[in-house]
């Protein structure tokens, strides 16, 4: 009798810990499952379209060229300067601006360790770290040096780790490409042409808020490779930069001096 209640006893105890691992259990599996992709079909025309737009002029590795640029911040007129620009994948860039009626304006550049920037009327110098190459502190755009040459060198800058999807428009006026996290969220969403060229990108955040656009107006054949007329990034605060790439030289001879410009006043 007495093993009898000493064992009814413990019963309830045992069976509060059963029930207590089994909803741990579930919720482990909860969990992982969030953390697994979703589990979307594959778009194989997706996954090529995505694959032909990664290798888009990839024998494309330095360049070199002047155009137009417009810079506007959230609460500043808009200025427009000419520009020479020369670039090295991955990290390397020079953007040397000159005033409208003539006289540098300022430089700014990356050779891949550290960040410049030398504004000549005020006559101010900058030199700080690498570190993730974003240009948000300077064009207040969440965009990094790679990702601005990636576009330069006529590439949309994308993610790996995304699945794709294409989405047709029913009103049969552009198709859409976009890129899905693990959680199916649109990360990407890139505009269509007709002849499947990107005319626009979008970017959002993991809470589905859109971080920058791009948009391309117009493409230009220069000795075999397919590159924008113009660019133009804005940002969700109405940061705006345009660049118009004119006479475009691919694959110019460039000195490794050239994107660590040195203070002209020391």
């Amino acid at each position: 009798m007495i093993n009898c209640l000493s064992l009814l006893r413990r019963q309830p105890v045992r069976l509060f810990f059963i029930h207590t691992a089994i909803v741990l259990v579930s919720l482990g599996l909860s969990a992982c499952a969030r953390l697994l992709p979703v589990d979307a079909p594959m778009d194989a025309a997706a996954e090529q379209l995505v694959a032909h737009l990664k290798i888009t002029n990839t024998d494309l590795q330095r360049f070199k060229c002047v155009g137009k640029m417009v810079l506007a911040g959230p609460d500043q007129p808009s200025r427009s300067l000419r520009a020479a620009v020369a670039g090295q994948l991955e990290d390397q860039l020079r953007i040397d601006m000159f005033a409208p009626f003539g006289g540098a304006a300022g430089t700014f550049a990356s050779d891949g360790r550290n960040l410049f920037l030398v504004m000549h009327p005020s006559r101010e110098y900058y030199k700080k770290r690498f570190g993730s190459g974003s240009l948000h502190r300077l064009i207040q755009i969440d965009v990094t040096v790679g990702d601005l040459l990636e576009l330069m060198v006529g590439r949309i800058p994308m993610d790996n780790d995304r699945s794709s999807r294409l989405v047709s428009d029913p009103a049969g006026f552009s198709d859409r490409l976009e890129l899905v996290d693990r959680s199916g969220r649109v990360r990407q969403r890139i505009i269509l042409d007709e002849s499947m060229r990107p005319q626009r990108s979008e970017w959002f955040d993991h809470r589905r808020r859109r971080t920058h656009t791009l948009t391309i107006e117009g493409y230009q054949m220069t000795k075999g490779f397919r590159l924008p007329q113009l660019i133009e990034l804005t940002g969700p605060n109405g940061a705006r930069v345009t660049v118009a790439l004119e006479n475009y030289e691919p694959n110019a001879e460039l000195q490794e001096r050239l994107f660590t410009p040195e203070n002209p006043w020391s």
